[in-house]
């Protein structure tokens, strides 16, 4: 009798947390908020409460109803994204999604910051912020589970409730009429009168402005937000990198930070009248792009003639030649060599183990002739493709041609739609596609299921030099 007993009790308890496993459910809740005036902005955090698995990373777009009434203008990405994307702002609709390349956030965390909205008024009236979340996924490549509570946004002052309004009576008694004279008849002469004429005077120029992102992994796009005050109708941006494109006339800018570094960014704006100058010092951090490092390790060191050449290793910038490279997992690597003045040197480069514990690659650059300020007016339609799987050392094969093992960055690939197959002995071969832009690396991301079938795969886009 007593082992039916015990035995009911625990069978009820395991009822009870799997049904605790089923229904509990992580939770993003976005916080009501009032907007006084149109144009005027506020924040919105986004955040996830529990993540008991951790996040390898997450996709959603925003969703506004009714239209017109407010809009996202920035987004504030977080620091543990390796990988940030956002497609859209300013807008009702913005893509958004980042990638947790280094696991910062570790299993257990909470609450969990997945970025933070930037909301501004269009018109008056009531409007509803939700997120359509495409995938929020944990470091075992499962899905999480997520209740959502929209944002209830209210633009303006709330009008009064129209009702019935009660207006007094008055009985007024006629004045008399007033008899006329024929003097009384006589024409009063008109008087002109000359309007006074104001001039509307001109503002004085603020300058001010803002940055979606001022701290991320190289290359890094940051938009920037003139945020002046004054109305002022010319800009003149200096991004503090000293590259080529280094200066924008633009009132709302994007740059790309290829080289890591902490740079000031300064803005000129000017009206018809006044002109004012802001900088903003150390506004933009740009960090190398770390590489996953897995199993054992060692070192390469990079020699140029001349030497200067910025090197990137699977596409990530490591430095200006002389370079050290620490840390390498025994692989295939995709070595560039890039110095203004030069062609480029794409070369494989193989790391082995327990062969020597360095060892040194030297590489002359062929000087061509410097093409300065030509611009092209067919330039070409390619993209790049950055192929990652779990686990690694996956053969990628790109349109039947073998291009090498994960994790691999393929270049010059032109713009279209490629087949893509991923095989390795023990597991079931993965077919897929890879959809090539213009100008942009696409990074999908392949993770197994121990020990022979495919589980799932995520898919994005980044800016790449």
């Amino acid at each position: 009798m007593m082992n039916k007993f015990i035995t009911s009790i625990l069978t009820i308890c395991m009822v009870s947390l799997f049904l605790c496993g089923t229904v509990c459910a992580a939770k993003i809740s976005l916080e009501d908020i009032r907007i006084s005036t149109v144009g005027q902005k506020v924040e919105i955090p986004v955040l996830l409460d529990a993540a008991p698995a951790g996040i390898s990373g997450y996709k959603f777009t925003t969703s506004c109803a009714p239209s017109g009434i407010v809009k996202v203008s920035s987004v504030t990405m977080p620091e543990w994204a390796g990988i940030k994307v956002v497609e859209g702002t300013p807008g009702e609709k913005v893509l958004v999604s980042g990638l947790d390349l280094e696991m910062k956030v570790e299993a257990g965390a909470g609450p969990v910051q997945i970025c933070t909205l930037s909301v501004e008024g269009v018109s008056e009236g009531v409007a509803t912020l939700t997120l359509d979340i495409t995938e929020i996924t944990d470091d075992n490549g499962s899905p999480i589970s997520v209740d959502l509570t929209p944002a209830t946004i209210t633009v303006g002052g709330q009008s009064a409730v129209p009702g019935p309004v009660q207006t007094p009576q008055t009985i007024s008694t006629p004045a008399p009429t007033p008899e006329v004279t024929p003097d009384m008849q006589e024409k009063t002469p008109a008087v002109e009168i000359t309007p006074t004429i104001t001039p509307t005077p001109v503002p004085t120029v603020v300058a001010d402005f803002s940055a979606q992102l001022q701290e991320g992994a190289a290359p890094m796009t940051v938009f920037f937000t003139d945020t002046s005050l004054g109305y002022p109708t010319k800009f003149m941006w200096d991004f503090g990198d000293g590259s080529s494109d280094n200066t924008s006339p633009l009132q709302n800018p994007q740059h790309i930070y290829r080289i890591p570094g902490i740079y000031t960014v300064t803005l000129t704006a000017s009206n018809s009248e006044y002109s004012n100058t802001t900088q903003k010092t150390d506004f933009i951090t740009v960090k190398p792009m770390h590489l996953p490092t897995r199993g054992a390790k060692n070192n390469v060191t990079i020699f140029s003639v001349p030497d200067g050449a910025e090197v990137y290793l699977n596409n990530a910038y490591q430095g200006l030649t002389p370079v050290s490279l620490t840390n390498l997992t025994t692989r295939d690597y995709q070595l560039r060599l890039h110095k203004e003045g030069y062609y480029d040197i794409v070369s494989p480069i193989t790391v082995y183990d327990d062969v020597l514990p360095t060892f040194i690659s030297g590489f002359e650059m062929m000087p061509h002739r410097a093409e300065i300020r030509e611009l092209s007016a067919n330039p070409p339609q390619t993209g790049a493709a950055y192929i990652v799987s779990y686990p690694e050392l996956v053969n990628v094969t790109i349109d039947d041609v073998p291009v090498g093992k994960t994790d691999i960055m393929v270049m010059n690939l032109a713009v279209g739609v490629h087949n893509l197959t991923l095989s390795k002995p023990g597991y079931e071969p993965w077919h897929d596609t890879l959809e090539i832009k213009n100008g942009l690396a696409v990074i999908q991301t392949y993770h197994y299921e121990e020990p022979y079938f495919s589980l799932n795969r995520t898919v994005e886009y980044v800016q790449y030099p």
